[in-house]
């Protein structure tokens, strides 16, 4: 039976915003800002505002000048020199930002009480061995491993920057037996499987998020704003 990783508080270092410790080359420092109370028309605006304060810490640059720029498919970057690589993700009660230096890195993140048309999405979205194995499984099981299967799906596609569609989500196919990312198969432009590194980890009681990173992780900091 799938069991998601608890959420464990002491991982976690709690840090002010614009406060980043050193990125050296192989560095993952994962983000977490919990919402706090907004309206829905606010979101948008909260989530420029975190983006640009968690990454001006990196490059001593004032939030407000940062400047972006877009790949083909809209996977955006920063355009400043040695600037490192990063990606975000957003989901009702909080928003993680990932920054890495030496690769690129995608994040997903999915609330555990999130109900979904598990099956049909499957059938749409995945190859068909994964949804053969999900509706092989009791409701409750096949919710958990369509979470763990989408989660990681997603977050390597925003890795790769193809998005999801042209049948992406489908190329990428993992175990749908285990809660820790395992690709049993990858799309042309994600290169060998040995380049890759996942991470599964709660940044909340009520999140779970995958981390995909193409290219070498050896350290990695959790950090929780406040």
């Amino acid at each position: 039976m799938l069991i998601l990783p608890p959420f464990e508080p002491a991982l976690w270092e709690r840090r002010a915003a614009g406060h980043a410790p050193a990125l050296e080359n192989g560095d993952m420092h994962l983000w977490w800002w919990a919402e706090d109370a907004q309206p829905p028309q606010a979101r948008r605006a909260r989530i420029d505002r975190l983006l640009r304060a968690t990454l001006a810490a990196y490059l001593d640059v004032p939030a407000s000048e940062l400047a972006f720029g877009r790949e083909d498919r809209g996977r955006p970057f920063l355009r400043h020199a040695d600037a490192p690589d990063f990606n975000l993700t957003d989901t009702r009660g909080g928003t993680l930002v990932a920054v890495c230096r030496g690769g690129r890195v995608g994040v997903d993140i999915e609330r555990h009480d999130r109900r979904l048309p598990m099956r049909a999405l499957a059938r749409r979205w995945f190859a068909p061995s994964e949804a053969d194995a999900l509706d092989a499984l009791p409701e409750d099981e096949a919710r958990l491993a369509f979470l763990c299967l989408w989660t990681a799906k997603e977050a390597s596609c925003k890795a790769t920057g193809t998005g999801i569609f042209d049948q992406r989500l489908q190329a990428w196919q993992f175990d749908p037996g285990s809660v820790r990312p395992l690709p049993r198969a990858l799309p042309p432009e994600a290169g060998a499987a040995a380049e890759w590194r996942f991470l599964r980890v709660a940044p909340s009681p009520a999140h779970t998020v995958v981390v995909a990173c193409r290219g070498a992780v050896a350290r990695t900091a959790y950090i929780a704003v406040g």
